[in-house]
């Protein structure tokens, strides 16, 4: 069962504040924040929970790092300048 832990509290490092495991899980538009491990390993058996619940192709997306802010902000300047031309 998926919910298991989602009433659990846990500081995010992400946040600053302290928040349930089910916002952790489904912080992404139903896809666990990349730092879910690092925020709740001392709490929860986290990786077993991964493991049983996400397929390793989706795990592999999950823990890969968002873009910089830098490069969305050039991204979507790259965009506008494009669209004017």
């Amino acid at each position: 069962m998926i919910e298991v832990y989602d009433s659990r509290e846990g500081y995010c490092r992400k946040l600053g504040h302290y928040v349930e495991f089910k916002y952790c899980r489904g912080a992404n538009n139903n896809i666990p924040c990349y730092k879910i491990m690092d925020c709740w390993f001392e709490r929860l058996p986290i990786e077993n929970f991964m493991q049983q619940h996400y397929s390793a192709s989706s795990i592999n997306k999950i823990f890969t790092p968002p873009a910089p802010k830098i490069a969305s902000i050039l991204d979507i300047i790259d965009r506008v300048k494009r669209s004017m031309a």
